[in-house]
């Protein structure tokens, strides 16, 4: 996972009409099953954004940072329409108000998406009504939209999500993520791992090289160096595949220049 920049992005004009019309219907319709019909009957807008949302991932899920591992691509109702299921599987109340504001979409891959569904656990504050104000409520789920959610998810040699902090309600948040989101499906951490294992043959060759450089200096190997250098720095590029990875891998050396490239 890593933060998802939407600064100075919003739909078009014509979408957010249409979804402006919908919420509207939602608000004036007296029974849950109404507000549902409605939903359902619409349910074929947030799929429009889909594309335009993918590039604001460079075309990956804004959960696993998978391109293709995680398989199809959903427009995921970070908090969810209908149903919102705590930590012991009860239903909470669905986020019908929010089913089509688009602040409240997430690109995910579907091993991801069928496996989160309707949990969403709130800590404290939970919102049930329009005029609750969601963004007070403290929340289990980890979201790529919050420049310090992903930051507590790391990564280990195995391949597997893990959290940055060992114990309180971070770790409590990064696990319920981990879980729900199934960030250590086999196909994922198969991937990250191959990803650390590149990175880590990379880190070790230029360490090498730098360490001889520094005793016998060469033009021959520094041009060496500095393709090793480039193809580290694409790793952790924001366009790069499980790019998380490679960084988590850089600071894991404890090597000074590996952790600056990783910064």
């Amino acid at each position: 996972m890593i933060y998802i920049d939407r600064t100075g992005f919003a739909p078009d004009v014509i979408w957010l009409e249409k979804a402006d019309k919908i919420t509207k219907e939602l608000m004036v319709a007296d029974t849950k099953e109404k507000k549902h019909r409605i939903i359902d009957d619409n349910e074929i807008l947030w799929g429009e954004l889909k594309d335009v949302l993918m590039e604001l991932s460079h075309q990956k899920c804004w959960y696993s940072e998978s391109k293709d591992t995680f398989s199809y691509y959903h427009v995921d109702h970070f908090r969810p329409k209908k149903v919102a299921l705590d930590l012991i599987k009860n239903d909470k109340g669905g986020y019908w108000w929010l089913a089509f504001n688009w602040t409240n979409y997430r690109v995910c891959g579907a091993v991801g998406n069928v496996n989160k569904r309707d949990k969403f656990a709130v800590f404290r504050n939970k919102a049930n009504e329009p005029d609750d104000a969601w963004e007070d409520e403290t929340i289990y789920l980890l979201d790529p939209c919050l420049q310090y959610d992903p930051i507590k998810l790391t990564f280990n040699n195995n391949g597997e999500a893990c959290s940055l902090y060992p114990s309180g309600f971070y770790y409590l948040q990064t696990e319920y993520t981990i879980t729900t989101l199934k960030l250590n499906y086999k196909k994922l951490k198969e991937a990250r791992k191959k990803v650390w294992t590149d990175c880590s043959l990379i880190i070790n060759e230029l360490s090498n090289l730098l360490y001889e450089e520094s005793k016998n200096q060469s033009a021959t190997r520094r041009g060496k160096m500095e393709i090793l250098f480039k193809q580290l720095k694409e790793f952790i590029k924001p366009t790069s595949e499980f790019s998380a990875t490679a960084r988590a891998c850089l600071k894991s050396t404890g090597i000074e220049w590996a952790i600056s490239i990783a910064a």
